[in-house]
């Protein structure tokens, strides 16, 4: 990044002044200049901390510029400023969001060796680049593949599997028309203790009817109803799927 100055800054450069500049600047290659010229300007005056860091990496990332993003990463590192959770995953969801989740994995696994801990909010988004991914067709080992992967190791980190982790793979497999490998996850959180949402039992019934399979179809459905939480099925996209059941069936 260059170090021209666009103007004069006062004596005093705070934070707050510095973070509403580069907000307030539409041109990226402007907010780039005001981020350098504020520690240009004065020898041993202002350094950026984790919150300017953080912005200026995330409009980075909004303008397409990965590299440069994480460049200001590996800085940070190099100047002692500690990188949160939340700048990484602002990277790995820009890499989703233009469709390289490869990248977002990469950058993911970058974190440890930042000593930023993983935590539950790391792996689901990492895991929802991925499944999400899948609707673009991409092949499954390079996609839902490192999923599974990451979700195997997220036991060994510290963060074992919650609810929202399995339905978000649940969804992805049944997406890939993976029934019984979503199946196998499904019977699996539940002897973990991890009592599955609507949005899972949903996920599953709607793979079910896809592939004809009506009887497991209905008998998720009789298990979702012994839990209490039947009454909340008809809650927008999963209508598809139990439309086409209770046709089959003519309930």
């Amino acid at each position: 990044m260059g170090s021209k100055t666009l103007f004069k800054w006062s004596k005093q450069i705070t934070t707050s002044q510095v973070e509403q500049l580069i907000k307030a600047e539409k041109e990226i290659h402007k907010a780039i200049l005001i981020f350098d010229s504020a520690t240009a300007e004065y020898t041993n005056g202002f350094r950026h901390d984790h919150t300017t860091f953080g912005l200026m990496v995330a409009r980075l990332v909004s303008a397409n510029q990965f590299r440069s993003a994480e460049a200001l990463l590996d800085r940070m590192k190099e100047e002692k400023c500690s990188v949160t959770e939340d700048i990484f995953l602002s990277v790995c969801r820009g890499c989703g969001c233009v469709h390289r989740p490869l990248d977002a994995v990469r950058v993911f696994h970058k974190m440890e060796d930042f000593q930023c801990k993983l935590t539950q909010k790391s792996y689901i988004t990492i895991l929802g680049i991925l499944v999400e991914e899948n609707r673009l067709k991409i092949a499954f080992s390079s996609s839902m593949g490192a999923a599974l992967r990451i979700f195997c190791e997220m036991s060994n980190h510290g963060c074992p599997p919650d609810s929202d982790t399995y339905g978000t793979l649940i969804n992805g497999l049944c997406k890939l028309g993976k029934i019984g490998e979503a199946k196998e996850l499904f019977n699996e959180m539940e002897t973990k203790g991890c009592l599955p949402s609507v949005v899972t039992y949903t996920s599953l019934i709607h793979g079910f009817c896809q592939t004809n399979n009506l009887d497991e179809a209905v008998g998720l459905f009789e298990h979702m109803k012994t839990k209490c939480l039947y009454l909340q099925l008809f809650d927008g996209w999963t209508l598809q799927g139990w439309a086409f059941l209770h046709k089959q069936w003519n309930y």
